[in-house]
């Protein structure tokens, strides 16, 4: 709808190309860009389709871009509580599909949302010819750490004070810059300005801690081994969010898994650097 477009930040990157789409109660922000064969980008947690700006420039002449923000995070809206979860945000993609008339022949996904890919690859039949997992994270903090943090994200969801005092922090350049490269990567401007406009939206803050709460991956490790599509594993040597080691334990359990190794990079490197990414991408199809 042209009037959810218009509140749109003007600078919002591949602002033309964005649509919004209600179904079932949700109000999806979607960018659409390019053709050929449909590519579905799911970005990570606390980020939202902006993430994609840069390796749409290099995609766009050889794919079908359908970039979303996932509900509750960027300016999507939420799913209800009891749906916030793997299984949840995963269904609610391949709703999204349906509706858009989309099958798509590679899922990309950045961190959590590689996890969503390898998910809808594993429970749907209509499974696509790739996916490609940048810096994906999928294995938990630890088995005794995991629960007291998901409990802790519920517990700080619950506090709308809170996501205002966040948001009000993060309208200043400083703790921005601090959360980006703790990620051990170097934020551009355009990096720095978009995530300080998310940070500053107090319904991003509560959409990112309640899927926080909402993450439980023990199933999905479990089933993991079974998965038929070929899953390429992109790591980034920088990534100080999630370790390399993540995916290099993971290629060695799935048969039909590719593990490559970006140099110097951290863990938005595709945000830094879409080159390398771009490559890997066109080269799987």
């Amino acid at each position: 709808m042209q009037a959810d477009v218009d509140a749109l930040p003007e600078f919002w990157p591949n602002r033309d190309y964005s649509h919004f789409v209600h179904i079932d109660g949700v109000n999806w922000h979607v960018q659409t860009r390019g053709s050929g064969p449909p590519l579905l980008m799911i970005h990570g947690t606390g980020a939202s389709a902006h993430t994609w700006a840069a390796l749409a420039e290099d995609l766009s002449d050889r794919f079908t871009l359908i970039m979303p923000d996932l509900p509750g995070q960027g300016f999507s809206s939420p799913l209800p509580d009891e749906e916030i979860s793997l299984e949840g945000f995963a269904h609610r993609l391949e709703r999204l599909m349906e509706h858009l008339g989309m099958r798509p022949k590679l899922l990309v996904g950045h961190s959590a949302g590689a996890v969503i890919a390898t998910h809808m690859s594993l429970h749907t039949q209509s499974a696509p010819a790739a996916i490609i997992s940048l810096n994906g994270a999928f294995l938990p903090f630890g088995s005794a750490a995991a629960p007291v943090f998901n409990r802790m994200a519920k517990w700080l969801s619950r506090s709308r004070l809170l996501a205002y005092i966040t948001a009000a922090h993060g309208m200043f350049n400083r703790p921005v810059r601090n959360m980006l490269v703790e990620t051990g990567s170097v934020p551009s401007a355009q990096m720095m300005r978009c995530y300080r406009e998310l940070i500053s939206r107090p319904d991003h803050v509560t959409g990112t801690l309640k899927m926080m709460a909402g993450w439980d991956l023990g199933n999905q490790r479990q089933l993991l081994p079974s998965l038929r599509t070929p899953l390429h594993l992109v790591t980034c040597s920088n990534d100080r969010t999630v370790s390399p080691w993540q995916s290099e334990r993971l290629s060695e359990f799935i048969a039909c898994s590719k593990l490559y190794t970006v140099p110097d990079l951290g863990h938005l490197g595709h945000e830094e650097d879409p080159r390398p990414f771009s490559d890997i991408i066109q080269s799987t199809l």
